[in-house]
């Protein structure tokens, strides 16, 4: 195997820079970052709204195709994992930490500041209560899966059925053609989708370090201050690149399944010692006003109001979800070898985004019902830092104080589990010679790929505080967009045009026109 230098220095190096001009000069840092996303919110959240509805789109008509009963890898393949290790990690590797984090939070923030210019729903209101959950359903469940299926199946099918190499190109090349397999095109597909997953990655682990750091403080009494979240970020790091180093084979798929068992241990606590009736109730009347409204939330920008909220949680949603999402559809596209196309985008947007669903009406309908009933000032909380909310639902609830531990190690199971099957895939789009045979990049990339990312995660909320999470997942965002154009475009390319891609076919069924 061969470093792929021109794909891996760039990215690199623009990550790596983030890091050395926050050393060198905060001001400087801050004037830099702060331009370039007051550009990004005033000039792309448009794009990002109207793809993200065209990747729902042809996602679900893939699901109802004749593409959809082709197998990944061929008639003849079979998976490598079973259904039950394929599921927790497909779940865990998506839900991650941003689900822990902003699950809680989230609600109480549209609650207590919801968009009154755009929906006239005014603060603290029950409207404001309805509101709040519907926009947990919007931001959580579909949209997002559906991101993250598309590049997966386009993905695994040019990895395994057309045979083409271990690059991202493989989700862009039915629509770009083989010129996507160019050195120079591949060099550039791979380098931006390298920088877009770093900066993702970045925000993902910036919201975990506060979110485990808020209950260490919760637990022990420590202050959530950047002396915490560097010991966080560091002990985060480490079990990340030991788990990446393992392979997807062993200690990953064993972190999966303990996280899926500890989700279900925790959500059935809440069912059990918060308000059932509630939160079926809020959850049932919230899915409605979701449905009704789908369309125009999804597209929503807040121009006609000057209103920033749209570009500050929607469109952030949206490009972060992007980030995400190229080389998690290559991660995604591996693990589901020898599986359906319908069968897997089932499992990533039907399961998957349902158990999201029900993870919405549990935690942050609970967070909804702590702060109506009095029973703790959630919004109070909010004030001081999103990452206490969870600590001071969880105390407001019988025996919540013994569950906050367990609710720590789930972030931090979920960081490590998103994180290290994205270091294995960054590893490998930067090493020359990956293939289905020989699936593991050297182990010094995965370290070097893992360090940058939580050393960048650290460096925003240590200078900016919440507000870098967004940032940074905005500048992921606004490049992993263009993959997720080509992406979104290739599938419906392959959903009419699939057999003349499938090298497992024999020549007469590709140029077969049934």
């Amino acid at each position: 195997m061969k470093l792929r230098a021109m794909t891996f220095f760039p990215p690199f190096v623009i990550l790596l820079a983030f890091v050395v001009l926050s050393l060198v000069s905060k001001d400087a840092f801050l004037n830099v970052i702060n331009n370039i996303n007051n550009w990004i919110i005033a000039n792309l959240g448009w794009a990002a709204s109207i793809l993200a509805l065209f990747i729902v789109g042809v996602g679900v008509w893939a699901a109802f195709s004749k593409f959809g009963d082709v197998r990944i890898g061929g008639a003849d393949a079979k998976p490598e994992l079973s259904n039950f290790a394929w599921f927790t990690i497909a779940l865990t590797t998506t839900m991650a930490a941003g689900v822990l984090f902003w699950g809680p939070g989230e609600p109480i923030a549209h609650f207590l500041y919801p968009p009154t210019e755009l929906y006239g729903v005014e603060p603290m209101s029950a409207e404001a209560m309805k509101f709040s959950m519907e926009t947990m359903f919007l931001h959580w469940t579909i949209v997002p899966y559906c991101i993250y299926a598309v590049p997966a199946v386009v993905f695994g099918f040019m990895y395994y059925n057309a045979k083409k190499p271990f690059s991202i190109a493989c989700e862009v090349s039915p629509l770009l053609g083989e010129r996507a397999y160019s050195p120079r095109w591949m060099q550039i597909i791979d380098a931006v989708t390298l920088f877009a997953i770093g900066a993702g990655m970045a925000g993902s682990v910036a919201q975990a370090f506060m979110n485990i750091s808020g209950g260490i403080s919760k637990i022990t009494g420590i202050p959530s201050d950047a002396r915490m979240w560097l010991v966080v970020g560091i002990v985060v790091g480490a079990v990340t690149v030991a788990t990446a180093v393992s392979g997807i084979q062993k200690a990953m798929k064993h972190v999966s399944n303990i996280n899926v068992y500890g989700f279900a241990i925790f959500l059935i606590f809440l069912l059990l010692f918060s308000n059932a009736p509630f939160l079926l109730n809020l959850s049932t009347e919230a899915m409605g006003g979701f449905a009704g409204t789908f369309l125009e939330r999804i597209l929503i920008t807040g121009a006609s109001q000057d209103s920033q909220w749209p570009q500050w949680w929607t469109t952030f949603y949206w490009f972060s979800w992007m980030a995400w999402a190229p080389t998690s559809g290559a991660f995604m596209g591996r693990i589901a070898y020898g599986r359906k196309v319908k069968t897997v985008l089932g499992m990533y947007v039907g399961v998957c985004a349902s158990i999201s669903a029900v993870w919405m009406m549990l935690v942050s309908g609970t967070a909804l019902w702590v702060q109506k009933s009095g029973a703790a000032d959630l919004c109070a909380a909010y004030d001081k830092g999103v990452e206490n909310v969870p600590y001071e639902m969880l105390s407001a609830l019988p025996g919540g104080q013994i569950v906050i531990p367990l609710f720590v190690i789930l972030i931090f199971l979920s960081t490590v589990t998103a994180c290290n099957s994205n270091t294995i895939a960054m590893a490998g789009i930067s090493t020359r010679g990956i293939s289905p045979d020989n699936p593991e990049a050297p182990i010094w990339l995965k370290c070097g790929w893992g360090f940058i990312a939580m050393a960048v995660g650290y460096i925003m909320i240590a200078a900016v505080g919440v507000n870098g999470v967004k940032i940074i997942a905005n500048f992921g965002g606004m490049f992993a967009a263009l993959i997720m154009i080509g992406a979104a475009g290739s599938l419906a390319i392959l959903i009419k045009k699939h057999k003349q891609f499938d090298m497992t076919l024999s020549e007469a069924e590709r140029n077969s026109k049934t």
